[in-house]
């Protein structure tokens, strides 16, 4: 079969268009990886800033949320005697009770 110059001709366009558009599809896998490559790198360098950020808050903030637990003080004997002694008028029993709990719990 004996292909004519002008198909021979036609033959090596479509080959070298070919190659073209196999270069142009390297080339743009290229750039979408070295893109991509960017981003995270770009996404990382973000999470790090936030990471320190966050940190940084919780220095700030740990100090003011710890609570200082103090052991609880109750009453003593004697003060639970008088508290006794007043159980005829339950209001003043309840308010002598609050008010050394109170006192010494403040």
């Amino acid at each position: 079969m004996n292909d004519t110059p002008e198909e021979n001709k036609a033959a090596q366009q479509i080959a070298e268009m070919h190659e073209f558009i196999a270069e142009n599809q390297r080339l743009i896998r290229s750039v979408r990886h070295d893109h991509m490559a960017t981003m995270v790198l770009n996404h990382e360098q973000q999470i790090k800033d936030l990471a320190a950020h966050l940190l940084e808050l919780k220095q700030l903030v740990t100090p003011m949320m710890e609570v200082k637990r103090r052991e609880w003080v109750g009453l003593t004997e004697d003060e639970m005697q008088t508290a006794y002694r007043k159980i005829d008028d339950w209001n003043a029993c309840l308010a002598f009770i609050d008010s050394k709990l109170r006192e010494k719990n403040a």
